[in-house]
């Protein structure tokens, strides 16, 4: 029976006779990790996914190394950006924060205690995050759960609610579903 390192090695003296470098240059792989990181890949997720060292991650970013072994960036080009691992759609998770912001709830407060923390909140509010670690979102959905009928301390909340045009929870049929508009709500007049 062949051992792991003796395929290996057999492997790479059959691609050097064929010519193959065993190594790739990382400038498609520095590409593809920013692409992942948008998408909302952490780095330490790109390397636990593909089943590389963070170490690797951190020398292809900061140029420490102009090639990577073959089968290294084989691994890191497979991820997908939509295969975030353990992230969902922020939408209903915003629109929890901003039902509970309706009711007097404050938004810094409902995000700490879904362990969303500063500019994580703030950059949610703001649109601008599009998924979200799945604990978070659970989190947010619990507080949500516990306080989406009782009214909140702060009449700054509800004015913040009211000015960003924020909609109470039963405004929303499915407030997850990402194309779903709200409902019965009467239009400010000018």
């Amino acid at each position: 029976m062949t051992s792991y390192l003796g395929r290996r090695e057999k492997a790479a003296r059959l691609r050097r006779a064929r010519g193959v470098s065993g190594f790739v240059p990382v400038a498609r792989i520095i590409s593809h990790i920013g692409v992942l990181n948008t998408a909302g890949w952490t780095n330490g997720e790109i390397a636990e996914t593909a089943g590389v060292d963070r170490r690797t991650i951190h020398n292809i970013l900061h140029g420490y190394v102009t090639n990577t072994h073959r089968p290294t960036a084989a691994a890191i080009l497979r991820l997908r950006p939509e295969d975030v691992p353990n992230r969902v759609p922020a939408i209903g998770t915003m629109r929890r924060i901003q039902a509970l912001a309706v009711m007097g709830w404050p938004i810094s407060h409902i995000g700490e205690l879904a362990g969303i923390r500063g500019t994580q909140v703030n950059e949610l509010m703001a649109g601008r995050r599009k998924r979200i670690p799945r604990a978070q979102a659970e989190a947010a959905e619990r507080v949500f759960r516990d306080r989406w009928m009782r009214s909140g301390p702060s009449a700054q909340a509800r004015t913040v609610a009211a000015r960003n045009g924020w909609v109470p929870a039963l405004a929303w049929d499915d407030i997850d579903n990402p194309n779903e508009q709200p409902h019965g709500i009467r239009k400010a007049s000018a």
